[in-house]
Parts: C-alpha cells; sequence; structure tokens
C-alpha cells in the first residue's frame, strides 16, 4: 500500500471536490462544500496519524479529547446563558406578581371602604326618607350619588376579579420556569463533572506527548512538521476555496490597515518574524496572553473557511476577508462558529483556550495574503 504525503493528500482531496462540481473553483463553495473539505480534512488527518504509530494515535487522542472538550464548553456556555435569561424571566414574573399581590391588597382595602361607605349612606337615607326630613331634590341628588358609589364599588371588584385571575395565571408560568431552571442547572452540573473527566484525559495525553519530544531535535521536529502541516492546509483551501464576495457596502480588507480591532484583550506573547528556539524558525504571527474563556472575535467582515481541530494549532478558525486576505485563531478552548458561517467584524466566533498541546493559556492569530503571513501589528489598532 502506498502512503501519500501529508501533502499530496490533502490536495488530491481538494481536486476530488473540484472534479464533484466542476463550477466549484468558478464560484464561492457552499455551507457543504466548506463542511466537506473540513471532513476530509480531518478524515486525511486522522489516516496519516494512524501510519505515525504511537505519536500519531496520541494526537489522534488529542484531538478526539479537546473536541468533546469544545462541544461540552460550548453546551455549558449555552446552558450559562439559558440559565441566565430564565432567571431575568423568573425575576419579571415574580415582580409581576408582587405588583399584582400588592394591587390586589390595595383593591381589598378600597372595596372595604366602599361597602362601608356605601352602608352608611344607605342606612342614613333610608331613615331619612321615613322622616321626611329632606327636600326631595337633595334627596334625588343624593340618591345619584349613592349610585355613583355602587357603579364604583361594581368596578372596583371587577378590578378586583381580573387581579385575582393574572395571579393565577402566573403561579403555572413561575412553576414551569422554575422548574425548567432547576433542570438546566443540574445538566450544567453534569456537564461540568464531564469537562473535569476530559481535562484529566487531556493531561494525560500531553504527559505522553511530552515524553514522546523530550530532546530539542524532537521539539524541532515537531516545529517543523507543525508549520509544514499549516502550510499544507492553508495550500488546500486556497486551491479550493475562491475568495469570498463582499457585501457592496462592505469595506476592503486592505483599507482597514492599522484599524483593525484585536481579536481578543490581552498581552502579547511573542512577535512577528521572531526565531522559535531551538529552530530557525520565525514566528508567523502573534501569541494573546488572556485568560480562559475570554471572546475570540473576528478582526473583519468575511467567511469562516475552516473551523476544527488541527495539529499544532489545536481548535483552529480560518476566515477569508476577500481579496485574498485570511486571519487564523488557534489554540481556542470553544469554536462557536463553523465553516460556511458569514462574521461581522467583532463578532464572537470562539473562547482562547490551550488546546493543540500547549501547556499555558493563549490565543496565536496570523493574517495572511495570498498565503503569505504578514505582520499582524500593522494591521491592528495600537490600543487594541
Amino acid at each position: 500500500m502506498v502512503i501519500m504525503h501529508p501533502k499530496a493528500l490533502i490536495l488530491a482531496l481538494c481536486l476530488i471536490l473540484a472534479s464533484a462540481n466542476p463550477a466549484f473553483a468558478a464560484k464561492p463553495p457552499s455551507r457543504a462544500e466548506l463542511q466537506q473539505l473540513n471532513s476530509h480534512i480531518r478524515a486525511t488527518e486522522n489516516e496519516i496519524n494512524k501510519k505515525k504509530g504511537k505519536s500519531g494515535k496520541l494526537q489522534n487522542t488529542l484531538r478526539k479529547t479537546e473536541l468533546d472538550m469544545s462541544k461540552v464548553e460550548r453546551d455549558v456556555r449555552q446552558l450559562q446563558q439559558a440559565i441566565a435569561t430564565q432567571n431575568k424571566q423568573l425575576k419579571t414574573l415574580q415582580l409581576q406578581q408582587g405588583e399584582l399581590n400588592k394591587n390586589r391588597r390595595k383593591l381589598e382595602d378600597h372595596i372595604a371602604d366602599q361597602i362601608a361607605a356605601s352602608y352608611r349612606l344607605g342606612r342614613e337615607e333610608k331613615i331619612k326618607i321615613l322622616l321626611n326630613q329632606e327636600d326631595p331634590k337633595k334627596l334625588s341628588r343624593t340618591l345619584t350619588y349613592a349610585d355613583y358609589f355602587n357603579k364604583a364599588r361594581i368596578a372596583s371588584i371587577t378590578a378586583y376579579q381580573s387581579t385575582i385571575t393574572d395571579l393565577e395565571a402566573l403561579k403555572p408560568a413561575i412553576e414551569k420556569k422554575s422548574a425548567s431552571l432547576l433542570k438546566n442547572k443540574n445538566q450544567l452540573i453534569a456537564q461540568r463533572k464531564q469537562l473535569k473527566a476530559n481535562y484529566a484525559k487531556r493531561s494525560k495525553t500531553l504527559k505522553s506527548i511530552n515524553a514522546d519530544i523530550k530532546t530539542d531535535q524532537g521539539r524541532l521536529k515537531k516545529l517543523q512538521l507543525d508549520q509544514k502541516h499549516l502550510a499544507d492546509l492553508l495550500k488546500a483551501v486556497e486551491t479550493t476555496v475562491s475568495n469570498i464576495q463582499l457585501p457592496s457596502d462592505a469595506t476592503p480588507f486592505a483599507k482597514r490597515r492599522g484599524h483593525l480591532s484585536w481579536p481578543t484583550k490581552g498581552q502579547l506573547r511573542n512577535r512577528f518574524g521572531r526565531k522559535r528556539p531551538p529552530s530557525n524558525l520565525r514566528w508567523q504571527g502573534i501569541s494573546f496572553m488572556a485568560n480562559t474563556g475570554k471572546p475570540v472575535k473576528s478582526i473583519h467582515h468575511g467567511r469562516v473557511i475552516f473551523s476544527d481541530w488541527f495539529r499544532g494549532k489545536g481548535l483552529l478558525s480560518i476566515i477569508d476577508h476577500g481579496d485574498g486576505y485570511m486571519s487564523l485563531y488557534a489554540h481556542q478552548q470553544t469554536l462557536l462558529r463553523e465553516a460556511g458561517d458569514w462574521v461581522s467584524a467583532g463578532e464572537d466566533i470562539g473562547t482562547v483556550g490551550s488546546s493543540g498541546g500547549i501547556d499555558h493559556t493563549e490565543l496565536y492569530f496570523e493574517i495572511r495574503h495570498q498565503g503569505k503571513a504578514i505582520n499582524p501589528r500593522r494591521w491592528l489598532k495600537k490600543n487594541g
């Protein structure tokens, strides 16, 4: 059996996709085609790792574990958002209930006063009629006032009954919301337990991987392989994906030089072009030291063309911004957008993490033009 070179395998997949759809290279690919490309690249990596023995098996284990963790982290994030929304809705319902109860008590006091006043008025008028001590015209006006009292009392009673009805309707709504909230909280506890188990599994896998590359030579080989692997991926993407058509009112990426917002808030860790010991390889991007879970944002309008785990980069997002410009976001904890999704500048696409085998939390970030890495600091705002 002939084992193809990783680059040849990925490019072959691209040609298969293009031949399956003659118009594939002539127009922007559909969401399904982009996701198919992501799936083929993932399958290709899997096959390559299987042929690399122990090291490849460890990479596959790491990939599966970190993808599982990403899914759980995303579920946790969604549950937390749902719980926050439900808490807010429940609080609103409880405030409504409080206001209705307050209004009910006021109406009860008001009705009691009206009944007492009406009773006194009615009793006095009967005595006065019997004793014939009132002028007929004045008595007529008094009886009219009594009629107003009765109507006002009826209106108050109607309002009271309506309030009681609203209160009764709120009870099941509050009970349902409370039950849903409790269910989500229990799910959240279970998800966090699963996440803890995944972290333990990941830690064990990383320990084995690090034991496999003890020497400087081993680390150098890994750096070289990871960089080449990324270059192959970008070549595959360029071969397969046509540049996107931006909306007519969108500012071209090239005109945003020096004005792009940072993909996340954090301290810069490395400089573009600096050497990466123990090799002569140089950094092709920059790293942001940020807390785990901090949002990762798209720097410009574009389309997600890759969103998956990738060797050496962990959970990786690549966004095509048109005119040959792409941005890369690596080592994420969670991927929030899929291949084929359109994103706006400043939109969340993931969260900061430490995926891909690194021992610290960071966001690794690159900007590329026609496949070549360019200095991101010249494109981003000075102060983020």
